[in-house]
């Protein structure tokens, strides 16, 4: 995945991604030991998974996702952590748009 991905980065985040075959998407979240002690690096991992919870009904069938945690992360607050997460797909192209936006264009 990491040599045939993709990969775009925000201050707190590194997303890699590549199209797949399975019909639903397949999600990783990937904390380092460099982040901290394992109870660091759990928090960080639940914060992300519950960050991006609300967005996989978006998330594009056929997607293969892995979420890398920065160092920054530490110090992001949860709102900042949705929204680097939401912006880094929107830049991939993996979220559909939705219901809200969809009436706006029309």
């Amino acid at each position: 995945m990491y040599k045939t991905g993709k990969a775009i980065a925000s201050k707190c985040l590194v997303l890699v991604y590549r199209r797949s075959n399975h019909e639903l998407p397949r999600i990783g979240f990937s904390v380092s030991k460099k982040i901290g002690n394992s109870v660091t690096r759990n928090r960080v991992k639940r914060r992300m998974r519950a960050a991006f919870s609300p967005l996989l009904p978006r998330v594009k069938p056929g997607s293969s996702i892995i979420f890398v945690a920065r160092e920054p992360i530490l110090n992001e607050s949860f709102l900042g952590i949705v929204e680097s997460i939401e912006g880094l797909l929107n830049k991939a192209g993996l979220l559909s748009p939705t219901d809200d936006m969809k009436a706006r264009e029309q």
